[in-house]
């Protein structure tokens, strides 16, 4: 990419999601930004293209100045490269934080939870899905304040009470009922929210492999339980060990219906 870009100054590249690239750029005010790019044979695909646009047009529409979404400034062309410009957001993933167990999530793992489950619950009253909730998705200012990112798979909560063609999201947040029948709700949300509860409380996954399709059979295999949390940490309350466990039922029927009702539990554990 040249050091120019749609007005912007590119300083550096940082790591991407599969399909983008990101680089940090200033404007003429030297403020920092953001800029996402659709990698070249991505940008070729017309239903990767409208699914990066879809995701920014959502974002601009429910960020509405909330502290834990990220905010979107512009997205377009740049020449027939597909683009999308955020506000720089100094922080680390919540995913480098369980990777080296931090005190800043150790000593704080309940405000964590409680502010994913707060910004999903927002996401939700707006009529939306993200489908992509994953530590490498949630930003974690200095401060501590969290912020969800990456609106790509973002869909209307109405589309999804159909059979969905493609498997959205990292297989390991995705629930047996997507990854079998391709059908999703909010508690696919709420299935991806318990996975990354589990592992900021036992830095690990409920179902771990070397191989993806172990993973993945493991998961939506009925007689494969998920691991116990208080099997990893038995420091771990009963009472938020079993919220937890009933966010990742491998049955949707078994799961806490709405976000809502997950923060009713959260508030009565103090």
């Amino acid at each position: 990419m040249n050091q120019s870009f749609a007005g912007y100054s590119i300083t550096r590249s940082i790591s991407g999601g599969g399909m983008t690239k990101l680089y940090v750029a200033v404007d003429a005010q030297q403020e920092r930004y953001v800029i996402r790019v659709l990698d070249a044979m991505t940008a070729k695909d017309r239903k990767a293209r409208a699914r990066f646009f879809r995701g920014g047009d959502i974002l601009a529409k429910i960020r509405k100045g909330r502290p834990d979404i990220v905010p979107f400034v512009k997205q377009g062309y740049e020449g027939k490269i597909p683009y999308m410009v955020l506000k720089y957001i100094e922080s680390r993933t919540l995913r480098d934080l369980i990777l080296y167990r931090e005190p800043l999530l150790t000593d704080n793992v309940m405000v964590f939870i409680k502010q994913l489950a707060l910004v999903i619950q927002y996401v939700h009253s707006q009529g939306y899905l993200h489908l992509d909730i994953k530590p490498e998705n949630l930003l974690v200012q200095p401060n501590g304040q969290m912020v969800l990112i990456d609106f790509d798979l973002a869909l209307p909560r109405k589309r999804f009470f159909k059979k969905i063609k493609e498997i959205p999201g990292t297989t390991s947040y995705v629930p047996p009922e997507t990854l079998v029948n391709h059908t999703a709700d909010e508690r696919a949300d709420i299935y991806a929210f318990g996975i990354c509860c589990y592992e900021m409380l036992t830095f690990r996954k409920p179902y771990e492999g070397d191989k993806i399709e172990k993973v993945r059979a493991d998961q939506i295999d009925p007689k494969v339980p998920p691991t116990p949390v208080r099997q990893l940490n038995p420091d771990i309350p009963v009472a938020l060990a079993n919220l937890v466990m009933k966010c990742i039922a491998k049955n949707p029927d078994d799961r806490y219906p709405d976000m809502g009702l997950v923060l009713r539990d959260l508030d009565r554990l103090g």
